[in-house]
């Protein structure tokens, strides 16, 4: 999948799940599946998922985006899904996330901390050091909820 095709399915789609509560998290392409990650305030229930299919399934065929697929999935991003917006970070506020950091140069690094607070642009999170370090939302690579075991 290209991106100009993820976010056009992107602006395709976040509007209308918005208006019944759902937040489209993520598409993604697997052989020949079209996989649509939502998240609904209060849970995720396979009733959800099945409203949702009914309801985007129509419009990505007439927009063209199934002809390369053979299965349309609307599913739960799960516990360690990615987390890419800024509304991503604000529902994790005060939990331990990891974060993959791009730079210009090609260069990548690793942060970890409490998310404290959350713009539009960037994020802030406390280390354990007790330092505070702020990261902006189109540098990060790769951010996760830091699951303890």
């Amino acid at each position: 999948m290209t991106v100009t095709e993820k976010n056009s399915i992107f602006e395709l789609l976040a509007p209308i799940l918005d208006i019944d509560g759902f937040e489209l998290v993520d598409v993604e392409a697997q052989s020949q599946t079209l996989r649509l990650l939502i998240h609904k305030s209060g849970g995720l229930t396979v009733s959800d998922c099945q409203a949702v299919d009914c309801v985007v399934r129509p419009i990505l065929e007439v927009h063209q985006h199934l002809a390369s697929y053979t299965q349309l999935e609307v599913a739960s991003p799960g516990l360690d899904r990615p987390l890419r917006t800024a509304a991503d970070f604000r529902r994790n506020c005060g939990r331990t996330v990891q974060i993959e950091v791009a730079l210009k140069n090609d260069v990548n690094y690793q942060v970890q901390g409490d998310v404290m607070e959350v713009s539009n642009e960037q994020v802030i999170l406390a280390q354990n050091n007790g330092k505070h370090i702020t990261i902006n939302i189109s540098q990060i690579r790769n951010a996760q909820i830091h699951l303890k075991w």
